[in-house]
Formats: C-alpha cells, sequence, structure tokens
C-alpha cells in the first residue's frame, strides 16, 4: 500500500517525472506516435493496427505502471468501441483495455474508471455473442473487486448487467446474477438498489430484468 502511494505520488508529479526520467519520457513520446495514428483512420482494420501498436507501446514499458495521457488513451478506446464497428474491433478494443487495467493495479482504476468506462457499459446491448462474455469477464475481473470503490459507476456497470440478463436461462443470464449478487455484499445496499431503479426509470429497454 505504501509503494502504491508512492507511485500515485509520482503520478501525480508525472510532468516533472516525464521530464527527467528518459524511460518515462521515451514511454510518453512513443504513445503519443501511436495516439495521433488514431485521428488518421480510414477504416476499421486501420484500428486494429492502431490497438495493436499500443499495445506492443505498453508492453515495451511494462515497468512503467501508469498511463501518459490517460485521458486520450480513453478516448481511443471509447473511439474503437463504436457500436457500429465490427466485433473485430470490439475484441482487441477490450484487449488492449484489459491490459491497461492489469497494468495500473485497482488503486490507479479506481480512481481512472469513469475515462475507461465511458464507452464500455454501453456496449453491452449492442455487442455480439462472441464480446459479451468477454465484457462479462471484464467487469468480473477488474470492476466488481473494486468494492464500493465501483459506487461512482454503478448505474453504467448495473445497465450493462441488467442487459445481459435479458436471455433468462442462458450463460450469460446467470453471470450477471452472480456479479449482482456480488455487489449487494461489496457496496452499500443504497447505492445499488438506487442504480436499479435508476436503471429501471430512464432506460425502457432493461425494465424487465430490473
Amino acid at each position: 500500500a505504501v509503494r502504491e502511494s508512492a507511485l500515485l505520488d509520482i503520478e501525480a508529479l508525472s510532468g516533472a517525472y516525464v521530464s527527467t526520467d528518459p524511460t518515462a519520457r521515451a514511454f510518453k513520446l512513443d504513445c503519443d506516435a501511436v495516439l495521433l495514428q488514431f485521428e488518421k483512420a480510414q477504416e476499421w482494420a486501420d484500428l486494429i493496427r492502431h490497438l495493436q501498436r499500443l499495445q506492443r507501446t505498453l508492453n515495451k514499458y511494462a515497468q512503467l505502471p501508469w498511463i501518459p495521457d490517460k485521458v486520450l488513451v480513453a478516448k481511443r478506446l471509447y473511439q474503437c468501441l463504436n457500436p457500429a464497428l465490427p466485433s473485430g474491433v470490439h475484441l482487441k478494443t477490450l484487449e488492449t483495455v484489459e491490459l491497461i487495467f492489469s497494468r495500473i493495479g485497482p488503486q490507479r482504476l479506481a480512481r481512472d474508471l469513469a475515462f475507461y468506462s465511458e464507452g464500455i457499459f454501453p456496449l453491452y446491448r449492442h455487442a455480439s455473442y462472441s464480446v459479451r462474455p468477454v465484457l462479462l469477464d471484464l467487469f468480473e475481473r477488474h470492476y466488481v473487486p473494486l468494492g464500493h470503490r465501483v459506487v461512482p459507476c454503478l448505474p453504467g456497470l448495473v445497465l450493462a448487467l441488467l442487459s445481459a440478463m435479458e436471455e433468462v436461462g442462458s450463460d450469460l443470464f446467470h453471470r450477471a446474477v452472480r456479479l449482482l449478487d456480488t455487489l449487494a455484499v461489496r457496496t452499500p445496499t443504497h447505492a445499488l438498489m438506487g442504480a436499479v431503479w435508476g436503471r429501471l426509470l430512464h432506460n425502457a429497454t432493461v425494465r424487465h430484468p430490473a
């Protein structure tokens, strides 16, 4: 915990840190170059190539447990989770998200969850059958274990899980129920029920499972 706190302190001073540490500076420059390519994407295959390059860059600097320009990285991931794009792009994006979440650890993830979740929660309803289990895997491994720290994102997470419960009796249905049961144990009751009732009120598409 002390080490994690120290790393967060370093990241809070990331401008000075990047300017003085050559590895950190190289990491930022490489990330900047990759992110710039997303603006030039002409078709979905370009996005997959850029995501692969981003993954290679992250792995190249695996010793640095933080992400430079995390808001822009999250924006590019959101771009790749557009429902109009094919499932191959969605899967490669979620693979990149998994890499980032595993890299930064739960404390940073809890702090930055809103950045990365913008495109993840709405995707479930539009996702293909090959993408939906991967989304639930992501929720199981990284969101639910955050416990009370996931509360600010509960409305979006609950919306995704309720969407998974539309196919009654399916494996996805049972997994979503188990995740909601776990959230009921790990988060304040009023927060979870507020999220459920909020989706009941504002999202007609999930009223039946809610």
